[in-house]
C-alpha cells in the first residue's frame, strides 16, 4: 500500500499549473518554433502528388465508367405453351413500362420450374409491341430464338405450360453515358 502512495505522491507532484489548468510536467511543450513551424508546413512534394493521385484516379473513374455497360431491363412475367410446331410466350409487361418496348428487343427468360443458375436462360425477341390491355397489363410476343435450348446449351423438356420471369432489355449503355445522356 505504501508503494502506491509513493507513486500517488510523485504523480501529484509532477503536475504544474499553468493557465488555471493542471497539466502534469511530461505533457509540456518542450518544442521550440523553428521544430513547430517545420512540423506545421506540409512539404511541396506531397501536395504535388496528391494531386496527381486523385486526377489518375478520376481519369481511371471516367475510363471504367466508359467500359462498364449497365444494361436497362423491363420485367415482365412469361408464360410458355406449345403452338403448333414450335412455342408461343406471352409476356406481361406492367401499363406504366408498355411504352418502352418495341419490336426486335432481345429477352432473357428465366424459367420457374428450371433454376437458369443451373440451367441458364432463354433466349427471345419481342415480335409485336405491346398490346390488349388487361388489369394495368399489357401483353407482349415473344419468339424463341432457340426453342426450349437455354444459354448454357442444355435443353428444357416439352411441357404443356412453363412460367418464369422475362426481361426484355431496352437499352445497353455505358455507365457514362447514362450520366452525361447525349453530351455522348
Amino acid at each position: 500500500m505504501s508503494k502506491n502512495k509513493a507513486a500517488i505522491t510523485a504523480f501529484l507532484n509532477g503536475i504544474t499549473q499553468s493557465d488555471g489548468h493542471q497539466r502534469h510536467a511530461s505533457l509540456e511543450e518542450v518544442r521550440s518554433e523553428e521544430v513547430q513551424e517545420i512540423m506545421g508546413k506540409m512539404p511541396p512534394w506531397i501536395v504535388r502528388s496528391g494531386i496527381t493521385l486523385i486526377g489518375i484516379l478520376v481519369l481511371c473513374a471516367f475510363g471504367s465508367a466508359w467500359f462498364f455497360r449497365y444494361p436497362e431491363v423491363v420485367p415482365a412475367n412469361v408464360v410458355i405453351t406449345p403452338y403448333m410446331q414450335t412455342y408461343a410466350v406471352r409476356g406481361d409487361v406492367a401499363a406504366a413500362d408498355t411504352w418502352k418496348i418495341k419490336a426486335g428487343q432481345k429477352v432473357l427468360i428465366k424459367l420457374t420450374a428450371y433454376p437458369y443458375d443451373e440451367f441458364g436462360m432463354l433466349q427471345g425477341t419481342v415480335t409485336s409491341r405491346a398490346g390488349v390491355m388487361t388489369d394495368s397489363t399489357f401483353y407482349v410476343e415473344i419468339k424463341l430464338d432457340n426453342n426450349l435450348f437455354t444459354s448454357t446449351g442444355k435443353e428444357i423438356p416439352p411441357q404443356f405450360r412453363l412460367e418464369g420471369k422475362a426481361e426484355i432489355l431496352q437499352e445497353d449503355r455505358s455507365i457514362l453515358q447514362r450520366l452525361f445522356g447525349k453530351l455522348f
